[in-house]
């Protein structure tokens, strides 16, 4: 997750870049014009990924620090990103982690089993050599396999943002 202050300085790099990248458009040649985009960059929003779980407390279910940072996130992208690099995505959707609350909790050591058997993390429990780490997998299997659906849903919501690019 950023800071605010590096969406600060995101929107920052992105205002001085969108610049640079129309002065350069505009100089070049109708023939090397087509070599780029006529678009410059633009913003599909932001996630949480891997914030502690709370469950009952507010819509994400984040700890209170963790959702008061949170909460501060729309804003700040708003005032510093600039418009013609966020007008894709309506401010009301862009307020709104890509995915919701899909992948933003936890996964504890779901991910370093995922990295240690070179496997996206559902399938972890169906591989054939777990060694020392079967009873673990095992104990956690649905926890597992529960993460394809979080991110079959995270995925489609981002390409739902990225449809609308044209």
């Amino acid at each position: 997750m950023f800071s605010l202050y590096g969406i600060r300085n995101l929107g920052s790099a992105l205002a001085v870049w969108q610049k640079q990248f129309g002065t350069i458009f505009h100089l070049l040649s109708e023939e090397k014009r087509k070599n780029f985009p006529e678009n410059f960059v633009k913003l599909l929003g932001f996630t949480i990924y891997n914030a502690k779980k709370y469950a009952g407390n507010q819509p994400w279910e984040l700890a209170k620090a963790h959702y008061n940072y949170a909460l501060q996130i729309p804003d700040e992208i708003m005032s510093c990103v600039p418009e013609d690099v966020r007008n894709v995505i309506p401010a009301e959707e862009l307020a709104q982690p890509i995915g919701g609350t899909a992948i933003m909790h936890t996964h504890n050591t779901l991910t370093g089993m995922s990295q240690k058997y070179h496997v996206p993390m559902w399938r972890v429990p169906a591989e054939d050599n777990l060694g020392d780490d079967v009873n673990t997998v095992m104990g956690s299997r649905r926890v597992f396999e529960a993460t394809l659906e979080k991110y079959t849903e995270f995925s489609r919501d981002l390409l739902s943002r990225i449809e609308r690019l044209g």
